[in-house]
């Protein structure tokens, strides 16, 4: 995960941090540090994400861990406030027919928009992380994706047949053209987002080119969806076709932050692009579910980790975390894990993370 100084330095106050202090702090977290590279006038820092930490495949995900190790507040963007309820009239026509391997899926609609060039704060931004600008349609989609690790798509409206959305199963050896402007041969195992006649999108991978925005467009739909970490994964390999969404999805992403990213990309369009907002949200598919209460007995921190800390410090780290108290004794807390930390689901994985934020280094060899 390369990661950008000043990017971070959008959600964090560093003070007289370095990037040096921030790396070797996250590295001692369990962030392996691959490198730190000069970005120009920025600085560039190469992070190995385990594959149980996806929440940090975003600069969201690295600051708020940054803001926890340092114990500094964490500012976030503040999208557009509209909420995630189906319209009475969605925007959008979207139907789900194969909700294995898509069990969500979200459109919101942006007419009147103007495709040129981003802004140059963007354009650096996305440069120091090897992101190349497009333009500013694509570019948000992009931006917004590092942002929060919650991959965007975006169709040209006009060139959606039917003015419809089917999410459904590949028909054997159907074609289908990416924009990288490469056809592909699927089968019955893979996710296709089509209109009313064609596959336009290989789902969770890769958009088609016959619906790319261009400099003509006017009109947009953004996607923003969850798909099935494991279709993601063999489709991936099948085809030989890796991209940012893939290696997101595969890892699985936070089911919260769909709607996040979507008004949070319609809010950078309408801010770069203009346009209108469509009314609503187009919202299909899966409920999702709350999840489960894990409860911490305090005795059991100083018999695994061998180290004393203190029933505030334990709580205080798990607050920090994102992890929502609901009781706690003497004895225990009962905590419901915040919905982008998929990995917290035991009591030893709290456990984990009490000694991860208090210190590797404070536990005696």
């Amino acid at each position: 995960m390369l990661v950008s100084w000043n990017w971070l330095k959008e959600y964090v106050d560093f003070g007289g941090l370095k990037p040096e202090d921030v790396a070797n702090r996250l590295m001692l977290a369990g962030l392996n540090l691959e490198s730190i590279k000069d970005a120009g006038s920025d600085v560039c820092i190469d992070l190995e994400i385990t594959s149980n930490r996806p929440d940090c495949l975003g600069h969201i995900g690295v600051a708020r861990e940054i803001a926890v190790l340092f114990e500094k507040p964490l500012k976030l963007p503040l999208p557009l406030g509209e909420g995630t309820s189906p319209s009475p009239q969605p925007p959008f026509p979207v139907r789900i027919d194969s909700p294995d391997l898509c069990p969500r899926y979200t459109a919101r609609v942006i007419r009147g928009i103007k495709v040129k060039s981003s802004p140059a704060w963007m354009v650096q931004r996305l440069a120091a992380i090897g992101q190349p600008a497009i333009n500013n349609i694509v570019d948000i989609t992009n931006y917004v994706l590092m942002e929060c690790g919650q991959p965007l798509h975006a169709f040209d409206l006009a060139k959606l047949m039917g003015q419809q959305i089917v999410v459904r199963r590949a028909k054997k050896n159907e074609p289908f053209t990416a924009i990288d402007h490469k056809t592909y041969g699927l089968d019955e195992n893979m996710c296709v987002i089509a209109d009313a006649q064609r596959p336009v999108a290989l789902g969770g991978v890769m958009g088609g080119a016959e619906t790319e925005i261009t400099p003509g467009t006017v009109d947009v739909v953004i996607e923003s969806a969850q798909f099935a970490p494991l279709s993601i994964r063999t489709t991936s390999r099948a085809l030989k076709l890796s991209s940012d969404s893939a290696y997101r999805f595969e890892r699985g992403t936070d089911p919260e932050g769909v709607d996040w990213a979507s008004r949070r990309c319609c809010q950078l369009i309408l801010e770069l692009a203009g346009g209108t907002l469509v009314e609503g949200v187009t919202d299909v598919g899966e409920k999702r579910k709350p999840r489960e209460p894990v409860v911490l007995r305090l005795a059991q921190v100083e018999r695994i980790l061998g180290i004393k800390i203190s029933a505030d410090r334990v709580r205080q780290i798990l607050t920090a975390l994102g992890c929502r108290e609901t009781a706690a004794d003497v004895a225990k807390i009962t905590t419901i894990p915040p919905s982008w930390r998929r990995d917290l689901t035991r009591e030893i994985d709290l456990i984990e993370e009490a000694a991860r934020i208090h210190g590797y280094d404070a536990i005696p060899e």
